[in-house]
């Protein structure tokens, strides 16, 4: 846990020394009730897991992990979807797995609502929808994602955009420590998202998941307080789920990681040389 922790200090502590003097557009530059702190990160007790880091495949709690991909909730709830069983990450999707890409959520991304990284300029755009209790999903983010930001986004070519979809319960309380910081400062949204997905083993297969995020975002530079205003918060907790509902409706998102690349559904295999010829292609499309 200690390893963890220290990964975790390093990311974190890094970001904040990056963007502590940064203020997002529209924002007071006097701090309100629940604002982030931008102070450097101090190191919070361990949290020692209450459970195994990674759950048994007969696991049937509502926090564990999806062996298949999940469908689509039915009818009109905004519940978190639970699933049993956990599966190591598989870079092979099946052809024609599903998704519509004609909504206005990707035609006319970014949204205000989004957190986007890369420049305004870019002729194309990324958007990935995950749920941060999603094995697959921080495969991508670990293994995939910093090489594709490296050669495209870094390089002016590509916008990324980062859509929570939460699968249970863990994955919802993460989306809303992700919302709130993202709102005070969308560079440590990425940040905290990078560093809940590097240390995904440590909090989100555990019953005492809370005390995990809570470590991480003490880490990241949050009080106790903040962190429950975060997590606590319904309003928030709705807007998240109100997300993820109008995601399922109009674009069927049928697992996750689900990606669209400029207005496309990408269902080619998740790894950097097959997403990097698919993203070459869409960028001849563009210089023509």
């Amino acid at each position: 846990m200690r390893i963890v922790v220290a990964t975790i200090v390093l990311s974190l502590a890094l970001a904040s020394a990056a963007f502590a003097d940064a203020a997002p557009e529209g924002t007071a530059t006097a701090p309100g009730p629940g604002a982030l702190s931008t102070a450097q990160p101090q190191i919070p007790p361990a949290v020692k897991p209450a459970g195994t880091d990674v759950p048994s495949t007969t696991d049937k709690s509502p926090n564990a992990m999806p062996v298949t991909p999940i469908a689509p909730p039915t009818g009109t709830s905004t519940g978190v979807t639970p699933a049993p069983g956990f599966s190591e990450p598989n870079l092979k999707i099946p052809q024609n797995s599903g998704g519509k890409s004609g909504s206005y959520l990707i035609k006319d991304a970014p949204l205000p609502s989004d957190y986007v990284m890369g420049k305004i300029s870019a002729p194309i755009i990324m958007i990935e929808y995950a749920s941060l209790s999603c094995p697959h999903c921080a495969h991508f983010s670990n293994t995939v994602l910093p090489d594709l930001i490296k050669k495209y986004v870094d390089a002016g070519q590509m916008r990324y955009i980062l859509r929570q979809f939460p699968l249970n319960e863990p994955a919802l309380k993460g989306a809303m420590l992700l919302d709130c910081v993202g709102e005070q400062n969308k560079e440590k949204y990425f940040t905290f998202a990078k560093v809940l997905f590097d240390a995904q083993g440590k909090w989100a297969f555990d019953a005492n998941y809370m005390s995990g995020l809570q470590t991480i975002a003490e880490v990241g530079g949050l009080s106790k307080e903040q962190f429950e205003h975060c997590v606590n918060n319904t309003d928030r907790e709705v807007k998240v789920l109100k997300a993820k509902k109008l995601a399922t409706d109009e674009l069927q998102i049928p697992h996750t990681p689900f990606i669209f690349i400029d207005g496309d559904v990408y269902d080619g295999e998740r790894t950097v040389e097959a997403m990097s010829d698919f993203i070459d292609k869409k960028l001849d499309q563009h210089q023509r």
